[in-house]
C-alpha cells in the first residue's frame, strides 16, 4: 500500500519538448555561417562554433540569421 502513495503529492514538472530536427539542422547551418570550416592544423579551433550551436539550441533556433563571416588573412 506504500508503494501506491509514494508517488502522490509529488508535483510534476511539465514536459518540454525537445527542439526538432528542422531547428537543429537551422542551428548546425548558421554555426558553420558565422564559423567556417577551416582545414585542421592550420589554425587552433575554439569552441565558439559548438558554443553558438548549443546557444542556438537553447533559444529553439530563434536567433538572428548571421552574415557570413570575414576573414581578414584571406583579403591581403
Amino acid at each position: 500500500m506504500l508503494a501506491i502513495f509514494a508517488g502522490v503529492g509529488f508535483p510534476q514538472a511539465p514536459a518540454t519538448a525537445a527542439p526538432s530536427a528542422e531547428v537543429a539542422k537551422r542551428c548546425m547551418h548558421y554555426s558553420y555561417v558565422v564559423y567556417p570550416y577551416k582545414r585542421p592544423g592550420a589554425v587552433r579551433m575554439s569552441g565558439d562554433r559548438q558554443a553558438y550551436f548549443k546557444d542556438c539550441m537553447a533559444k529553439n533556433g530563434d536567433v538572428p540569421t548571421p552574415a557570413p563571416a570575414t576573414d581578414a588573412a584571406t583579403k591581403h
